[in-house]
């Protein structure tokens, strides 16, 4: 018995090795409370080991530890409720303002992905990341950090294929619009008055 439970704990470890930094990151991009991530990893982790026998050697081990952080995380944030407190909402006529502008590079690329934009600028990043609800944010945050496919990411968050689509697509617009939100805002207050 000994024996196998250290082959257990060995062969957990060493597959959750590999995607470590990835659920850490992902932790405290999916959070409200940032000093919090580390419990909720913590917490994962546990809960992982402890269904270590129900796992099957053919799935994603990396789906599906994002997918029990996932719901870690989910529980966290909704017992604090920071959910509609960071909501972001916009009109649909400020919404048509703001397309077009500073969506793009300045030489037509399409948006930086988003570790560039992670690098360039944290702060207004994690404030865009606010913006989202938490299927959004959980679904950009597979895709752009735990790097995982559509179809993992539809198995980690127990949605279908077509959710976790329109998610990304509205992700991708909101954090977009956030952005440029934040980049008017900042360009006008550089504006010194006349």
């Amino acid at each position: 018995m000994r024996n196998s439970f250290i082959t257990d704990a060995d062969r957990f470890l060493a597959l959750l090795e590999p995607i470590e930094r990835d659920l850490e990151r992902y932790s405290r991009r999916l959070i409200w409370e940032p000093q919090e991530a580390p419990d909720a990893l913590q917490n994962a982790v546990l809960r992982a080991f402890a269904a270590f026998d129900r796992y099957h050697e053919d799935a994603s081990f990396r789906a599906w530890m994002f997918r029990i952080l996932t719901n870690e995380v989910f529980a966290l944030n909704r017992k604090h409720a920071r959910i509609a407190r960071h909501e972001f909402q916009l009109e649909p006529a400020e919404l048509e303002g703001l397309v077009g502008t500073a969506l793009d590079g300045a030489d037509g690329e399409a948006m930086p992905t988003p570790e560039v934009l992670a690098e360039r600028m944290e702060p207004e990043l994690a404030a865009a990341l606010k913006t989202l609800t938490d299927a959004e944010r959980a679904v950009l945050l597979l895709r752009a950090l735990g790097e995982l496919r559509y179809r993992e990411i539809a198995e980690s968050l127990d949605m279908p294929l077509g959710s976790v689509m329109g998610h990304l697509a509205r992700a991708r617009l909101k954090t977009r619009l956030a952005l440029a939100r934040h980049q008017t805002t900042h360009d006008s207050s550089k504006v010194s008055p006349p």
